[in-house]
């Protein structure tokens, strides 16, 4: 690339479009942005996912972009070189970084953003043959998922971000960006961002060419159900020192929760009485609750005690300031409001530490998963002051045997410095700092007696906030007159992932001695375990533990075990410190709320991407649903759940059964609510429930529901119909003569089947006249309402239904009127056919490619290739690049695939193509795991293939039984909330 023109680049205005809708189906290159940490989480996991999990294979490599201005290219290689028209989606991914969470500066996001594309443009440059001189890019509201940075000025600083970035690859005679495409999931915030960027087009009109209206994509929804916004599983909240009007010193509060986003800045405290109770806290042994209690009331703001007193995740943001506080000891009165949970609130909420420093390594070479752990207990110690530990020993002999014990890790990976005599001397201070050095530590964990760092003036304790500057910094306690500390960790070339200090156990009689001057009085140990892991974290430690006073041997042995126990056991860092908390309260005293515990939330010992965790208790997901509105908002959020992500159909089906409990009987005779929940019902794959709701809405007196609720109904009933009679069919065929009748008296999802009231005696004609009764009576209604006005939409539909009409005298085999019923099928598409082409809708490819599908089924069998119409091929092809050249949905997704079937199966060639056609349906159910759309997607393929499989040969036949059970597989899959690639491979 040449050097920019000293005069202004001229690039042409930007156009930028805001949509509305799920990412899964972005087309373009997409960027996205990452905040340091050691997981992918929101966003990127889902992306990931998409483009085959190269970005946590380079998360895991250490070379994933963290800092802004770096960034990384991650290309989709999922394109299909058999059918063009099946993009991969999205082309590629650029992730930029954006520093530690919290500190992302403006002017830091509009130039990651402009180092990303132009990185970008240089990959265009150099992989393709004659370049553009533009092209399309899409983006999320990067960083907005943060504290600190809105939407609207998400927005606003990308759109800046990739200005600049054009103005530059303008000057150099680089490929520049044509259209931005910024896409949101929720609608307020997408409105938000939208109009941010109106009113900065308005300020700057030659630079910026808005579109009118937000686009409206596939899978949207209103807002998110909670009243902020975060793509981490936590909340983050910072609380740091300034300085008020008067002088006085405050804490300054922002949070950014799922709660709320917000900034609140705390009442002036007395420092004198604040220090003296922070002193008291974390030496008094005999624990007085009311101290937490006390500090709570002084430190927290009103306003902010629901946001601080509840029982979320929290990473709390501290500065050297307030670092010293132990917030760990803070509490209600009561614990959380309306709830029996009485648990002390840094275990309730899973408190963890994060601290701001501008003090760091700048170049930190991580231990490797290969890398070993160190582990030292009551080290020598030959200074008279200070009295055996053996408790310390004991800690250190119980984790070094945990980390051994059941070979989670191989014994000559653990080393441990630790005395095996009971009144032997431990390692002496050549031995550990030769060991400490002599290879790279995963984990360090330390047990003995602990030393204040040295004033640099006096020789005495820093004490409390006004604490000076200080030399020595000191440490575990060596031989010799010796120590252990930040210093000689620092030295280490790789750095641990964590530390473990625990430097203040008791001492019998002497413990008024430990860790203090006699001279000075009592020493805030809560102020020196906050510097000992402020040094540990400048040198680079990711999780440091520090023990903030005096700890209960047997409450810190719990402490420690029960942490390595849930390490082990893949826990994420802020799992195992809640575990190991709560395991040190139930010994009593204050111990458990002595570790000072800083780190990333979601490190993991085995960096798992996907730790297991505890999933959220039903009632507190949904707390805040306290109105009809907010109720419904909560099932859309289910049904597109249930579409798009991997949820287990039980568990959605279970959350919904909550929400009908709580609100069925007080808003269910609203249309619009019943709709709602008629809607989450079908998605989770209950179809009956979803039918009775669908009829209770349109019985509702407020006349709030749709039109569309009846032709659910009639939808759905041919539906179930149809899977009820073939699950009987199905187990007829693999069950025994005797139990036959039994068996398929057992299998029907409706509540309304002969076998559901004839206690298991009906038999597969009762059920096969059951379903098409069923059947029938949905086409009554369908019927009714055609007749009331034809639509695409409503033609469709009841073609449909007669299409699983005609499946289901196939399987009674009743062929005059299986041939009744795909006449009838093959009117009302190509009635719907007609509609499309009247009103000139992109819809069109739908009713084309049913209409084909019937003339695929009504060939004679004794011939090998069909001749499609070639009027309508041509129709769908256009109608589905239309769609794609626009937006996209599942439908015109499998449209792509259904057509290049078609042909395949005209042809009589579908050996050659299947592989590569059941991985288009494998990328498309990665995106989409609606119970509903793929079972539609099984339905259509065992409408089409039996027919084919009459009329070709045994490799032809073995090809569509393969493409067949590859779908089926997919269908059950979405039905069992189970991932395809962990029940079936292709190829």
């Amino acid at each position: 690339m040449s050097a920019p023109s000293s005069q202004p680049a001229v690039a042409p205005p930007l156009a930028i479009t805001v949509v509305n809708g799920n990412l899964k189906f972005a087309r373009y290159p997409l960027l996205l942005g990452h905040y340091q940490c050691l997981a992918l989480t929101g966003t990127e996991r889902v992306v990931d996912r998409l483009i085959g999990g190269t970005m946590t294979a380079s998360l895991g490599l250490g070379r994933y972009p963290e800092a802004p201005m770096t960034q990384q290219l991650f290309m989709n290689r999922a394109a299909n070189k058999d059918n063009p028209l099946q993009m991969p989606r999205p082309e590629a991914v650029v992730v930029v970084g954006l520093g530690q969470e919290g500190k992302l500066r403006a002017s830091d996001l509009a130039h990651t953003v402009r180092q990303g594309v132009i990185a970008w443009s240089q990959h265009v440059a150099e992989s393709v043959d004659g370049a553009p001189t533009a092209f399309e890019l899409a983006a999320t509201l990067i960083g907005s998922g943060g504290t600190g940075i809105s939407p609207g000025q998400s927005a606003r600083l990308i759109a800046q971000g990739v200005r600049e970035a054009n103005m530059r690859l303008t000057a150099s005679g680089c490929a520049t960006v044509a259209h931005l495409h910024l896409i949101e999931l929720y609608l307020d915030r997408a409105t938000d961002a939208w109009r941010s960027l109106e009113v900065q087009a308005i300020a700057t009109p030659d630079q910026y060419d808005i579109t009118d209206t937000i686009r409206c994509g596939e899978g949207w929804l209103h807002r998110p159900l909670d009243s902020s916004y975060r793509g981490a599983d936590y909340d983050f909240i910072t609380a740091v020192t300034q300085t008020g009007v008067h002088g006085d010193a405050i804490v300054a509060y922002t949070l950014d929760t799922k709660r709320a986003r917000t900034e609140v800045r705390a009442q002036a405290t007395q420092g004198r009485l604040l220090r003296e109770l922070i002193v008291q806290a974390s030496n008094d042994q005999n624990q007085d609750p009311q101290i937490g209690r006390t500090l709570f009331q002084l430190l927290v703001p009103l306003e902010m005690e629901p946001f601080l007193g509840g029982t979320t995740d929290m990473l709390l943001e501290l500065d050297s300031g307030t670092a010293g506080i132990p917030w760990e000891m803070l509490d209600t009165a009561t614990g959380t409001r309306g709830s029996s949970d009485l648990r002390p609130w840094a275990i309730r909420a899973k408190l963890l530490r994060k601290l701001r420093t501008n003090d760091f390594r700048a170049q930190v070479v991580d231990a490797s998963a290969e890398s070993h752990i160190l582990v030292i207990g009551e080290p020598k110690c030959d200074d008279p002051r200070y009295p055996r530990l053996p408790g310390a020993r004991a800690e250190a002999l119980a984790v070094a045997e945990r980390l051994i014990a059941g070979n989670a890790i191989r014994a000559e990976c653990v080393r441990a410095l630790v005395s095996e005599e009971e009144d032997g001397d431990g390692a002496d201070a050549r031995t550990i700092v030769n060991t400490l050095l002599e290879r790279d530590w995963r984990i360090v964990h330390i047990a003995g007696h602990g030393e204040p760092p040295l004033r640099a003036d006096a020789g005495s304790p820093p004490s409390g906030a006004d604490a000076p500057a200080y030399g020595d910094p000191r440490g575990l306690v060596l031989s010799n007159g010796t120590f252990l500390g930040s210093r000689e960790i620092g030295n280490m070339r790789v750095v641990p992932e964590m530390v473990f200090v625990n430097c203040c156990h008791l001492g019998a009689r002497d413990s008024e001695e430990l860790l203090r001057n006699p001279e000075i009085g009592r020493y805030d140990r809560a102020m020196f375990a906050a510097g000992v892991a402020e040094a540990l974290i400048k040198v680079g430690v990711r999780c440091v533990i520090a023990a903030g006073w005096a700890v209960e041997d047997d409450a810190a042995l719990a402490f420690a075990t029960r942490f390595y126990d849930a390490l082990l056991g893949g826990r994420r860092f802020i799992d195992a410190v809640a575990e190991a908390r709560e395991a040190a309260w139930h010994d009593g005293g204050n111990t458990w709320a002595a570790y000072q515990c800083y780190g990333d939330p979601d490190w993991t010992f085995t960096r798992a991407a996907d730790a297991q965790r505890p999933p959220v208790p039903v009632a507190d997901e949904f707390s805040g649903v306290a109105s009809a509105p907010a109720l419904m908002l909560a099932l859309e959020t289910l049904a597109m759940n249930s579409r798009y992500d991997r949820r287990d159909p039980a568990e959605q089906q279970a959350k919904i059964a909550h929400l009908e409990s709580r609100f069925g009987a007080l808003w269910g005779d609203s249309g619009e609510v019943a709709d709602a929940f008629g809607q989450a019902r079908d998605e989770a794959g209950d179809r009956a429930s979803a039918i009775a709701w669908y009829e209770r809405a349109v019985k509702a007196n407020d006349g709030t529901a749709s039109i569309k609720c009846a032709e659910q109904i009639g939808d759905l009933r041919a539906r179930l119909a149809w899977e009820n009679a073939l699950l009987a069919q199905k187990h007829e065929e693999s069950a025994p003569p005797p139990a036959k009748a039994r068996r398929a008296s057992k299998t029907s999802r409706s509540t309304a089947t002969p076998e559901a009231t004839t206690d298991g005696a009906a038999t597969r004609a009762q059920i096969l006249d059951h379903s098409r009764a069923e059947i029938e009576s949905a086409l009554a209604l369908l019927g009714s309402l055609a007749s009331l006005s034809s639509t695409v939409e409503r033609e469709s539909i009841c073609g449909a239904a007669w299409k699983r009409k005609a499946m289901l005298e196939l399987l009674a085999g009743d062929a005059a009127a299986e041939k009744i019923a795909i006449a009838t099928m093959q009117h009302h598409y190509a009635r719907a056919l007609e509609l499309a082409r009247a009103s000139l809708g992109s819809e069109l490819f739908y009713p084309g490619l049913n209409h084909l599908a019937a003339q695929l089924v009504v060939t004679d069998a004794t011939k090998a290739s069909v001749a499609l119409d070639a009027a309508t091929v041509t129709e769908v092809r256009n109608s589905l690049l239309a769609r794609t050249q626009r937006d996209v949905n599942f439908w015109s997704i499998v449209g792509l695939t259904e057509l290049r079937l078609y042909e395949s199966l005209a042809r009589g060639d579908l050996a050659s193509h299947v592989t590569s056609i059941l991985h288009e349906y494998q990328d498309l159910h990665a995106r989409v795991h609606s119970v509903s759309k793929w079972g539609s997607v099984f339905d259509q393929l065992q409408f089409v293939l039996p027919n084919y499989s009459r009329r070709v040969d045994r490799a032809e036949q073995a090809a569509a039984l393969m493409l067949l059970q590859g779908i089926e597989v997919l269908a059950q899959a979405s039905a069992s909330g189970v991932s395809v690639t962990e029940t079936w491979k292709v190829g």
